[in-house]
């Protein structure tokens, strides 16, 4: 198995920025320039960023030098050769013999990998941001992993790190709904695309290299250039069983909001704008059994209704936080007994410290952009993940997010609820004075999330037509900018 280290760096025009939804009697004056580029500078005037316009050539690639134009055309082409596409290990592995490793990795720096990969180490990377950024372009640093395995390897080790030790052992029967089951026929993430890094859990140990190499990664962000971006993906740090199991637990516990919601006669509403009767809530959930009147009215405490009497999907959500046992709320019916049972109350103790420990991963590289000056960036990932790793993402920002926007969630306009992703995650934040970023993307994972849907049978959870994700990612971008509250930074 080889497995080779890169810094990878993505080139951004100059327009990155974050929302800011800290209230107004919060701000204060400008001490220092870090309070300029921060979200509670009241009185910091950055001058307009021009529309960068890629359609003149002239502007789009003065960045880059002629030798550099024609390295990434040559490059463009080979990629788009189907015969290296399907050979292209064959071929590799016959220009290293043929060549010897040192000229053949020369060439490959002279072609592909210095068209794609910024350098190795925090020295190597420096000449390039410095000359990017002579232009105006930004830059986000990804620490760059590939790891040769087989089709089959990945899909074995996919099908064993997403299923737990009950579901393995029969004694736990598989309650997650389809869209968040691991299926062998999709066990390979890699398939089907082509422009996303992929990871696959091996053990513990090797999340623990994976975390300490990101480490590096924000390091060299922050030595290469002040307010840099890392980009990083939770998957990366601990079991995706976890994702799962926690994805399709919020996605119940938000479905069970909006069913709730439809019986109140507010079905259609956006989500931000849904509110429910606390009385009327109350008494179906008695009636359902979840819950005693007890309980329930220890759930909705003042803090959580203000003076509304009223529940929206921002305190429904509130209700599954770190004080919370998820697995006391959410619970689904046994067949065989007939009780209500705890969705997550099967996890043994090993799976227990697996996913403290991937949470404890995520707080070190959140502290460390923080100290860095970092931007930390939290890509997107499939569907079946997403909703954890929002959630996750959220929950960071809430800590790290007080006065600038180090931690930055992705979202992606492609998924039907993208729109109402945003605005209620902006509203969280205008709510509670914490700052908000955002990347806004199309998404990378259409032709295997329409797949898998229709192999699986849940509903696809792509917009239907490309002009429909376009109208998603201008609303979403529009409506970021048109928040109440929001001031752009």
């Amino acid at each position: 198995m080889a497995l080779k280290r890169v810094f990878l760096l993505r080139s951004v025009a100059p327009r990155v920025a974050a929302l800011s939804t800290k209230p107004q009697a919060q701000e204060q004056p400008p001490a220092s320039p870090e309070a300029i580029r921060g979200c509670g500078a009241a009185k910091a005037v950055r001058p307009p960023v021009p529309d960068v316009d890629f359609t003149n050539t002239q502007e789009a690639y003065r960045s880059r030098r002629s030798w550099e134009l024609v390295r990434n055309l040559l490059v463009l082409r080979l990629c788009a050769s189907p015969v290296l596409l399907a050979h292209h290990e064959q071929l590799f592995q016959v220009a290293r013999k043929l060549l010897g490793q040192r000229m053949f990795e020369r060439l490959m720096k002279m072609t592909f990998y210095g068209h794609f990969v910024a350098g190795e180490d925090q020295e190597s990377i420096r000449p390039l941001i410095r000359h990017n950024k002579a232009f105006g372009v930004g830059f986000i640093l990804d620490y760059g992993v590939e790891e040769d395995l087989s089709p089959e390897e990945a899909e074995r080790k996919e099908m064993e790190s997403c299923t737990s030790e009950a579901e393995r052992d029969g004694s736990g029967a598989n309650k997650r709904e389809k869209q968040y089951q691991v299926h062998p026929a999709f066990g390979d993430r890699r398939d089907g695309v082509i422009s996303a890094r992929t990871y696959f859990y091996a053990n513990e140990a090797k999340c623990d290299n994976y975390m300490e190499n990101l480490l590096q990664c924000i390091e060299a962000s922050g030595g290469a250039s002040d307010g840099g971006f890392s980009a990083i993906k939770l998957t990366a740090l601990g079991r995706p069983q976890f994702l799962l199991q926690f994805s399709d637990v919020l996605t119940r516990w938000r479905r069970f909001f909006h069913q709730m919601a439809a019986e109140q006669g507010q079905a259609g509403r956006a989500a931000v704008d849904t509110k429910l009767e606390v009385a009327v809530l109350q008494d179906s959930i008695a009636k359902m059994g979840i819950a005693s009147r007890a309980e329930i009215e220890g759930w909705f405490t003042p803090e959580t209704l203000g003076v509304s009497g009223t529940v929206d999907l921002l305190d429904w959500n509130s209700l599954i936080d770190s004080r919370t046992r998820l697995s006391r709320h959410l619970v689904v019916p046994n067949v065989q007994t007939g009780q209500l049972e705890p969705l997550l109350s099967r996890f043994t103790e090993e799976e227990e410290q697996q996913m403290k420990r991937m949470l404890q991963r995520m707080d070190v590289l959140a502290k460390k952009a923080k100290e860095a000056g970092v931007r930390l960036m939290i890509d997107a990932e499939q569907s079946y993940f997403q909703p954890a790793i929002s959630r996750l993402t959220l929950e960071m920002q809430r800590r790290f997010n007080v006065d600038k926007p180090f931690i930055f969630n992705t979202f992606q306009c492609y998924l039907k609820d993208a729109y109402d992703n945003v605005t209620l995650d902006m509203e969280l934040a205008r709510r509670e004075g914490w700052c908000f970023g955002a990347k806004l993307v199309r998404g990378a994972y259409m032709a295997q999330e329409r797949d898998r849907a229709v192999e699986i049978g849940y509903e696809d959870p792509i917009n239907p037509t490309y002009e429909a994700t376009n109208a998603m990612y201008h609303r979403a971008n529009r409506g970021t900018r048109g928040w109440p509250g929001a001031k752009l930074r």
